[in-house]
């Protein structure tokens, strides 16, 4: 027993950041995104015995945390979207997101992020920003792994765009 609480607390200082990150995303908020990692990470923590040691516990909490999420405000009669779109300050003070995204190069490319169908959106922040294989994608957000690539595949092309046409306009 021991062992596991220190093997947990491993992973919980290993993840714990990638895990906000993407809670941020779902909620749009910094308050709803830390009650967000704690229930997630109380509730691996009760289940921890189950998690299989040579999986990916990254995978593993991700889609806990999605599901208390959508079951959560589904309750609640308020579901939202998951990635719902975040406002983003082009001030010099440093924005909730510009905090949260710092894989991100630039404010262009994270607005144009924001800026995709939360279907592209979800894929290419779990792969291209938190650097999860299709295989756990596929899992947390519970689509096949073909569905998955060409998602990413579609999201890259209208991000893609979206830069390309802000580079036109400028």
């Amino acid at each position: 027993m021991s062992e596991d609480k220190n093997l947990f607390g491993e992973y919980f200082e290993k993840y714990k950041d990638d895990v906000y990150r993407v809670a941020f995303y779902y909620t749009g908020n910094r308050d709803d995104a830390e009650d967000l990692v704690q229930n997630a990470f109380i509730r691996a923590y009760k289940f921890f015995s189950r998690f299989k040691r040579n999986t990916n516990f990254k995978s593993w909490i991700l889609k806990i945390m999605r599901n208390i999420y959508i079951t959560e405000n589904k309750k609640r009669g308020k579901y939202k979207e998951l990635f719902t779109e975040v406002e983003i300050s082009d001030s010099n003070s440093k924005s909730l997101t510009e905090e949260l995204i710092d894989n991100v190069a630039t404010v262009e490319v994270r607005k144009a992020i924001l800026m995709l169908p939360k279907e592209f959106r979800e894929v290419i922040i779990l792969s291209d920003i938190e650097g999860l294989m299709y295989e756990d994608i596929a899992r947390i957000i519970k689509i096949p792994v073909g569905t998955v690539r060409s998602r990413l595949h579609r999201g890259r092309l209208l991000l893609k765009e979206k830069l390309e046409d802000k580079i036109n306009a400028e």
